[in-house]
């Protein structure tokens, strides 16, 4: 059965998710001074989530970096994380992130061999929209269940 070419579920936060190349979410990784950010963005990805179909989600990395994070914050995704664990290996083809930023790139695919074990999906780097949704496709079709 093919997935549908649109999305379904509830209308997704527009400031921070784009649903237009869907089972492709793209994802603006919400700034320091958004308001509610955090959940914001964890009841968009539950969403998702419970659509109960393949999904690849694109990262678009914010421009204040990880590590400057605030650390309840932290916590929350981190409790997200655990609570959807079973979600994401079912549900998740992928991640890709968004990048041409030389160190965010470098940063990421250190990474990335650290979070197999709670991710156990692809991730990987994209230059732009074009090669995301090129990549998306690729882990879509090679994750299928």
């Amino acid at each position: 059965m093919n997935p549908p070419k649109t999305y379904t579920g509830s209308q997704p936060d527009a400031e921070i998710f784009d649903v237009t190349d869907w089972p492709i979410v793209f994802i603006r990784f919400p700034q320091l001074g958004m308001p509610d950010r955090t959940p914001r963005l964890l009841n968009g990805l539950s969403e998702f989530l419970t659509q109960q179909q393949r999904v690849v989600f694109v990262w678009i990395p914010a421009r204040h970096g990880h590590d400057r994070e605030p650390h309840e914050e932290e916590k929350q995704s981190t409790r997200w994380m655990k609570q959807y664990k079973n979600e994401l290996r079912d549900w998740c083809a992928g991640y890709v992130y968004m990048t041409s930023d030389p160190e965010v790139r470098t940063s990421l695919s250190t990474l990335f061999p650290k979070l197999k074990k709670i991710m156990p999906f692809p991730k990987t780097l994209a230059d732009d929209r074009e090669d995301a949704c090129a990549k998306a496709r690729e882990f879509l079709l090679n994750t299928a269940i």
